[in-house]
């Protein structure tokens, strides 16, 4: 018995090393069952040999507050080979009306994400 809880622990922190070292992936604020999807983007830049690929998002697009808050943002990094970027909040978020959010590659590498803003 206690070596298939070995096993089965050992499998697990395996588990989650690789899902943690191939994708990154971030999570901000508080997303209830109740907030609403308030915007969602699909970024898909391709590599940029030599160079890091950046790319800004910004809700809501027109610059103008829409009187709503923001409650969580989620950014899914879809790559998982680990060659994904990371993404970076610059101003607002959870708490505001308004985020601004910088997508970057890893060198070499270009981008594939999908970015979730609920709010209430």
């Amino acid at each position: 018995m206690a070596q298939l809880n070995s096993t089965l622990l050992s499998m697990l922190l395996l588990s989650l090393w690789v899902a943690s070292c191939c994708a990154v992936s971030s999570t901000w604020g508080n997303i209830s069952n109740s907030a609403q999807l308030l915007h969602v983007e699909n970024v898909m830049n391709g590599s940029s040999p030599g160079k890091y690929v950046d790319h800004e998002i910004k809700y809501p697009t027109n610059g103008i507050g829409n009187g709503r808050i923001i409650s969580g943002i989620r950014a899914f990094d879809q790559v998982t080979n680990n060659t994904g970027g990371h993404a970076t909040i610059y101003s607002g978020g959870p708490g505001f009306n308004f985020v601004h959010i910088k997508l970057q590659s890893q060198y070499n590498y270009g981008l594939i994400f999908r970015v979730e803003i609920y709010g209430n």
